[in-house]
């Protein structure tokens, strides 16, 4: 009999070239298959809640995969003990049969972490900017624009195939701190490239060249030309998979 495992997967992507396996290249996606295959003797498909691109981090991740009953405890207790470092299983249990890990979320929560300057014990994950006096209210209000169902051609990355580039953006924040600031952004779904873009957009804000209604502006045209710059991988952390009223 089969049964269906659903985990959360925490990852430090610095040493990846995203979740999704391929050909070449080290993948997350690819690690865990690697993993199972050696405990189990056969290849088994995991399928992830969606990409995540080179570089980018997780601590909510969310995937599941398919094994026969036989294998569970296997599975549940030696997959986690043989990842490499750098990943980490969480929370693995049995899945209803309908559950998919990428169609079943009806939401996703990724951070962007901006740093006040250099520092070797978090610049890992962070944006290091150069410019250490941003504007955070005039970036919060910036954020706050980017709330509702709007057209991010404006704030995504061309060649992703996508049919429709309409987002419901349900939650979008800015807070600072002594280090920094951290960039939140909820949503039902998110394309290729746009969170990178929308923070590089709100750091252009938080300098002062541009003003926060740029973001609507950018949202009610599409033009990318008058977008921010895409700011590095290391900074984006995918946060949490929502599943409707289940935690993710």
């Amino acid at each position: 009999m089969a049964v269906r495992l659903r985990f959360t997967v925490e990852y430090d992507g610095t040493g990846y070239t995203g979740w999704q396996a391929q050909p070449a290249g080290r993948t997350v996606q690819g690690e865990i298959e690697r993993c199972l295959a050696a405990l189990l003797g056969r290849q088994c498909r995991v399928t992830g809640s969606g990409r995540t691109d080179a570089g980018v981090h997780a601590s909510g991740q969310v995937a599941h995969v398919d094994i026969e009953e036989a294998e569970e405890r296997r599975v549940v207790s030696g997959l986690p003990e043989i990842l490499p470092a750098d990943v980490a299983l969480h929370g693995i249990r049995r899945a209803d049969p309908g559950f998919h890990a990428r169609f079943s979320a009806s939401g996703r929560e990724y951070s962007y972490r901006i740093l006040k300057g250099r520092s070797p014990l978090h610049g890992r994950y962070a944006f290091e900017c150069p410019w250490p006096c941003l504007d955070t209210a005039a970036m919060r209000a910036a954020a706050r624009l980017s709330l509702g169902v709007s057209d991010w051609r404006g704030m995504s990355k061309e060649g992703s195939g996508n049919r429709t580039w309409r987002v419901d953006v349900r939650a979008a924040d800015v807070v600072e701190d002594a280090r920094g600031w951290t960039l939140a952004i909820r949503a039902d779904r998110f394309l290729r490239g746009m969170v990178r873009i929308w923070a590089g957009t709100l750091v252009e804000v938080g300098r002062g060249r541009f003003a926060a209604g740029r973001v609507r502006e950018i949202l009610d045209t599409g033009d990318r030309t008058l977008a921010g710059p895409s700011l590095p991988a290391k900074g984006l952390t995918l946060v949490r998979v929502e599943y409707g009223t289940e935690d993710g």
